[in-house]
């Protein structure tokens, strides 16, 4: 069974929701209970989610179930980009780019759960609700991720712009302004390990500790990113605009590999019209993943090197 939200269709994983959080995730559904979509009588309902992602993990973990297994990534935050009163892009048919991101995120999600049952993946919102980009990175870091794909659907003034293309921060720019970064407890297991220091104060040692993070971080994001491209490169069409550096507001602050995913040009004539397309959403969510499993690997390579 599958039933139609404000954003499209929820994908299988969602319904097996506790009869609770499903009852709630309907009502979260309806225009009025829209005006606060992230909670309703008091209950967080990315909370309910997010439970129920941890029950799954530990479930998994003690029947060891047979299944496919990541070495270095265990948590994934994807950011479907935009929402609430920011609709994003606006494509050819009128579809706003806030919706799609949306869909991208739930169908993404119940593809690595299926193929990795104990990966841990988080939504930065799990419905057509505002969050500032601040508090995007705030969330990706309280949740201690490993990887960070703010995912997104491209425009142009001309309507001749087509491809993919993929963002990573630049180097100077890691560091977020004004708000300070989030203070993370030590975790062997992170790929960013004392990524508690970055925007702390105190001696020469703790800048150079600081810069090193920043440059191990900026490295890993940099291959995040064209494992992104490279995925993209083997299920799209479209053109390759390759892999760019960007002082994006998204990506400042963040702990882990953290890039912005652009998909495709929903104001192109066709492009727009084929973003929309089942099809097209499925070969971006093969791509997403292929990408997960190459960083994943380039992530092993570099964590052994050290």
């Amino acid at each position: 069974m599958t039933f139609s939200g404000s954003f499209g269709v929820i994908p299988s994983s969602f319904q097996r929701l506790s009869a609770l959080a499903f009852g709630l995730a309907l009502l979260l559904t309806s225009q009025t209970a829209l005006a606060h979509p992230g909670a309703l009588w008091g209950i967080d309902l990315s909370s309910v989610v997010a439970l129920r992602d941890q029950a799954r993990v530990a479930a998994y973990k003690s029947a060891d179930v047979p299944g496919e297994r990541l070495s270095r990534v265990r948590t994934i935050v994807l950011d479907p980009g935009h929402g609430g009163d920011n609709n994003g892009a606006i494509g050819v048919a009128g579809i706003r780019e806030k919706h799609l991101t949306l869909e991208l995120a739930y169908h993404l999600r119940e593809a690595i759960q299926e193929r990795y049952p104990d990966v841990r993946v988080v939504m930065t919102r799990y419905w057509d609700t505002s969050l500032s980009l601040p508090e995007r990175v705030h969330l990706a870091n309280l949740a201690e991720a490993d990887v960070f794909l703010s995912l997104h659907y491209n425009a142009a003034v001309h309507n001749r712009a087509v491809g993919y293309e993929t963002f990573y921060l630049r180097p100077q720019d890691v560091t977020p302004e004004p708000a300070p970064a989030v203070e993370l407890p030590h975790d062997d297991a992170s790929p960013i390990e004392g990524a508690r220091l970055v925007g702390q104060h105190g001696d020469d040692l703790v800048f150079i500790q600081r810069d090193l993070i920043r440059a191990h971080q900026h490295e890993l994001s940099a291959r995040l990113a064209h494992s992104v491209q490279d995925g993209f490169r083997g299920h799209l069409d479209s053109m390759d605009r390759g892999v760019k550096q960007a002082n994006f507001g998204v990506l400042r602050g963040a702990h882990m590999p953290a890039v912005v995913v652009e998909a495709g040009f929903l104001t192109h004539p066709d492009e727009g019209s084929e973003l929309i397309e089942r099809d097209h959403r499925q070969r971006v969510v093969n791509a997403l993943l292929d990408a997960i499993v190459t960083f994943d690997a380039e992530l092993e390579r570099v964590l052994d090197a050290n």
